[in-house]
C-alpha cells in the first residue's frame, strides 16, 4: 500500500513537472514572438523613417544607419562608413557637436542644429535629436534623428530678408532704411538724405518691356553702390526711385563728391537686351538736422528738392531750402482755386496767327488758354497748365478748351467764313486718355466742323516717352482728316530720325532756335537742318518766336513755310483776331 502511494507521488510529480515544462516553453516562446514582432516594429521604424536615423558608438564611428543617410549625405555606404558624424560637419559646427555629443555619452538627450556639408559641398541644415544607448545600463553609443530642415530655414531667412529689403534688387526696403537710419539718428551730427529718380525711365518700360526695365533697375543698382564708398545706405522705395542716406560723412562737400561719383556712374550707357540706353538723374538733398530731424520730414524734403530738380530740365541735384514749403502752400491753394475756376469755366482763350512767310497771310491760329481770376486777373498757363497735369484736372480742362475752340471756330467759319485752320495744343496726359478721340469727334459733329481744318498739336516729349501709342493715334486722327503738328521741336532728345516715325503735317521749330537769327550761326545750322529733312518728308515747317523782320526773311529764304511771333502779332481775343484777319485779308 505503501509503494503504491508512492508510485503514485511519483507519477504525479512527473506529470507536475511536464506541465510545468510545457507552461515555461510556451511563455519562452511567447516572448520570442513579442521580441521578433518588437525587433521588427523598431526596424521598420529605422529603416523606412523618411528622417535620417543612425547610430554611433562611443567613438561616434557609425555603426548602423537606415536609406535615407545616404542621399542626405550624397556618400555611397562604403564612402560613409570609415566616416565619423564629425568629418560631415562644416567647420564651424564641429566643436559644438563634440561637446553636445560627449554630454549625450554621459546619458542626456539633446536636441539641435547642426549644418553638413555633403559630397558635392552643398551645405545641408538639419534639425537633431540625440539619444544614449543603453545596455546592461551601460551607455554604449547614441542614437540620432536628423531631419533636413534646408527649405525651411532658406524659407524663413528669405521672409525675414524681403521684411527689410527690396526683392528686385537686394538693398534696403522703405522699412528696412526706416530701421537703420533710426539707429544713426540718436549719435549722429550730420547725415544727407538723397532722393534719386530716374529721368525717363517710363521709355524703357514702354518701349524694352517691364522684364528689360527690371534688369535695368539692378544695374543702376549695382552702380548706385559702386558710388556710395561704404558712407552710409542705400534703398529702393519702390518703381524707379531710391534713396541714400549717408550717415558716415563730416561736413556737406563729401555729399556733393558722392552725387559727383553718382552722376559718372551713370554716364557709361546701359546695355540692356542688346540696346544701349543713356540715363540722367533728377536728385533732391535734404540734410539732418537742419531739414529735419526724423526720417519722414527728411524724404519729404528731398522729394520737394528733387521734384524741383525735374521741373528744372532734370539730370540735375538740387538741395532742399526752407522757400520750397512756401511755394507747395501756394501750390496746394492754387490746386484749389484751380479746381473751383474750372467748375465755374473762370477761362478764356486767346489766339495766335501763324503767317505764310512768302505774302504774309494768315494761314491758321494756335489757341492759347488763359486763366481769368476774379482776384489775380489774368494768369498765364505756364502757372496753371504742370499743376493741372499733375493731377488729373488737364483732362477736364482740355475738354473745355476743345468745345470753347470749336465753338468759337465754328462761328467764325459761319459768319466770317474764314480759310485758315485751327490749331490746338493738346496735353500729352490728354492726348493719351481713352476718350481723348472720342470726345474730339464729339465736338466735331457737334460744332459741323470739317476736320481738315483743325491741327492738333503735340509735344515733342510725348513721341518719346510713347512711341507706339502716339503713332496709333496720330494715324487714327489722319485717316479721321485732322492735321497733326509736333510742337517745340529741338528742345527735347528726338533724334530728326523720329520725324519719318510719325505721319505729321508740320513741325513747330521752338522759339529758342529761332532766337538770335540771323547772327547766330549755330541756330541757323540747326533750322536749315530741320527744314531740308522736314522738306524731304514732306512737312511743313513753322517756326515760333520770330520778333524781327531779317528773321522772316532769311527763314523765307531757307524754305521755312510759316512763321509766328510778336513780330506779326501778340495772342489776341476771339473779337480781336477777327479784326486782325479781316485787315490782313483785305491787304
Amino acid at each position: 500500500m505503501a509503494l503504491v502511494s508512492v508510485v503514485a507521488l511519483l507519477l504525479l510529480t512527473i506529470h507536475y513537472i511536464e506541465n510545468q515544462l510545457i507552461y515555461q516553453q510556451g511563455q519562452l516562446e511567447h516572448k520570442n514572438e513579442v521580441l521578433t514582432i518588437n525587433e521588427q516594429h523598431y526596424r521598420s521604424l529605422f529603416e523606412n523613417n523618411p528622417d535620417a536615423v543612425f547610430t554611433l558608438d562611443l567613438q561616434g564611428n557609425f555603426i548602423a544607419l537606415n536609406s535615407s543617410v545616404l542621399p542626405l549625405t550624397g556618400l555611397t555606404l562604403d564612402e560613409l562608413l570609415p566616416l565619423t558624424l564629425s568629418d560631415l560637419l562644416i567647420e564651424d559646427e564641429k566643436q559644438k557637436w563634440n561637446e553636445i555629443l560627449q554630454e549625450v555619452y554621459k546619458g542626456s538627450n539633446a536636441n539641435f542644429r547642426t549644418i553638413m556639408s555633403t559630397k558635392n559641398e552643398k551645405s545641408v541644415k538639419l534639425k537633431v535629436t540625440a539619444l544614449p544607448i543603453k545596455i546592461n545600463e551601460e551607455i554604449t553609443g547614441a542614437y540620432f534623428i536628423a531631419q533636413d530642415i534646408t527649405e525651411q530655414v532658406e524659407m524663413q531667412e528669405k521672409i525675414k530678408f524681403l521684411a527689410y529689403h527690396d526683392e528686385l534688387t537686394g538693398l534696403l526696403n522703405r522699412r528696412g532704411i526706416y530701421r537703420e537710419v533710426e539707429k544713426h539718428s540718436n549719435s549722429a551730427t550730420l547725415y544727407a538724405t538723397i532722393l534719386i529718380d530716374i529721368d525717363m525711365f517710363k521709355d524703357i518700360n514702354d518701349h524694352l518691356g517691364h522684364i528689360a526695365g527690371d534688369i535695368f533697375l539692378q544695374q543702376v543698382a549695382a552702380r548706385l553702390k559702386n558710388s556710395m564708398e561704404s558712407k552710409g545706405l542705400i534703398a529702393r522705395m519702390g518703381g524707379d526711385e531710391f534713396l541714400i542716406c549717408l550717415t558716415e560723412i563730416r561736413n556737406k562737400l563729401e555729399v556733393l563728391d558722392v552725387i559727383q561719383n553718382i552722376q559718372s556712374e551713370m554716364k557709361e550707357p546701359f546695355k540692356i537686351q542688346e540696346s544701349l540706353k543713356n540715363i540722367t538723374l533728377s536728385i533732391g538733398v535734404s540734410y539732418y538736422p537742419s531739414d529735419g530731424e526724423d526720417i519722414n520730414t527728411l524724404i519729404k524734403h528731398a522729394d520737394m528738392a528733387m521734384y524741383k530738380a525735374k521741373k528744372s530740365g532734370r539730370n540735375n541735384y538740387i538741395q532742399y531750402s526752407s522757400e520750397f514749403e512756401e511755394e507747395k502752400l501756394k501750390q496746394i491753394n492754387m490746386l484749389d482755386e484751380l479746381k473751383l475756376a474750372i467748375e465755374q469755366k473762370q477761362f478764356i482763350l486767346y489766339f495766335q496767327p501763324k503767317h505764310s512767310s512768302i505774302d504774309y497771310k494768315i494761314v491758321g491760329v494756335e489757341t492759347l488758354i488763359r486763366w481769368n481770376h476774379p482776384i489775380r486777373g489774368i494768369i498765364s498757363p505756364g502757372e496753371f497748365i504742370p499743376l493741372a497735369e499733375e493731377t488729373g484736372l488737364i483732362i477736364p480742362l482740355s475738354d473745355w478748351i476743345i468745345e470753347e475752340a470749336c465753338k468759337i471756330f465754328s462761328g467764325w467759319i459761319s459768319q466770317y467764313h474764314v480759310d485758315f485752320h485751327l490749331s490746338i495744343n493738346i496735353s500729352p496726359i490728354h492726348f493719351l486718355d481713352s476718350n481723348f478721340i472720342d470726345y474730339l469727334l464729339e465736338q466735331l459733329k457737334k460744332y459741323q466742323l470739317p476736320s481738315f481744318m483743325l491741327d492738333m498739336e503735340i509735344t515733342e516729349s510725348l513721341a518719346i516717352d510713347n512711341t507706339e501709342l502716339t503713332r496709333r493715334k496720330i494715324n487714327i486722327l489722319k485717316e479721321k482728316g485732322f492735321q497733326v503738328s509736333m510742337d517745340d521741336f529741338g528742345t527735347g532728345y528726338t533724334s530728326l530720325t523720329y520725324l519719318s516715325k510719325f505721319n505729321l503735317d508740320r513741325i513747330k521749330i521752338d522759339r529758342s532756335f529761332i532766337n538770335g537769327l540771323p547772327n547766330n550761326k549755330n541756330n541757323g545750322a540747326i533750322v536749315q537742318s530741320l527744314i531740308s529733312v522736314a522738306e524731304n518728308l514732306g512737312i511743313i515747317v513753322t517756326a515760333e518766336g520770330v520778333e524781327q523782320k531779317e528773321q522772316v526773311l532769311i527763314l523765307n529764304e531757307w524754305g521755312c513755310h510759316e512763321v509766328q511771333g510778336f513780330y506779326f502779332s501778340k495772342p489776341l481775343s476771339a473779337e480781336d483776331i477777327i479784326d486782325y484777319w479781316l485787315l490782313n485779308k483785305s491787304e
